[in-house]
């Protein structure tokens, strides 16, 4: 095989390896450090992806912020349809009220929570 093929790989790896631990940990503290506080919608979009060879994949972009120690902080999160009871009873709008947790000692990491469990 090609040196350069090989080092690539070692790069992509390293990147992937990097990535998860990043997600794997901030996924941690909030479970760790989670405090709750309500947040107010900036701006909700859709995406659609239509293909041929697979199910349509909808997703809504929830654009929030919220304010932890007289410092604002705005996020987005995307929520699949198929898991949007999860986190809404009904889809909001502009200008409401949602509960996220935030990271205590982060407070930029942040999500929204969960309404109902699977």
């Amino acid at each position: 095989m090609n040196r350069k093929f090989i080092g690539l790989i070692a790069v992509l790896l390293a990147c992937i390896g990097v990535l998860t631990y990043n997600t794997y940990t901030k996924k941690e503290n909030l479970v760790k450090n989670g405090a709750s506080t309500s947040a107010i919608i900036e701006k909700i979009s859709t995406n659609r992806i239509d293909n041929e060879l697979s199910p349509t994949v909808e997703n809504i972009h929830v654009k929030y912020k919220y304010i932890v120690d007289a410092k604002e902080f705005i996020k987005t999160q995307e929520v699949s349809r198929h898991e949007h009871d999860l986190y809404f009873a009904k889809t909001g709008k502009v200008g409401d009220s949602i509960k996220i947790i935030y990271d205590a000692e982060n407070p930029k990491n942040s999500k929204i929570e969960k309404t109902h469990k699977k």
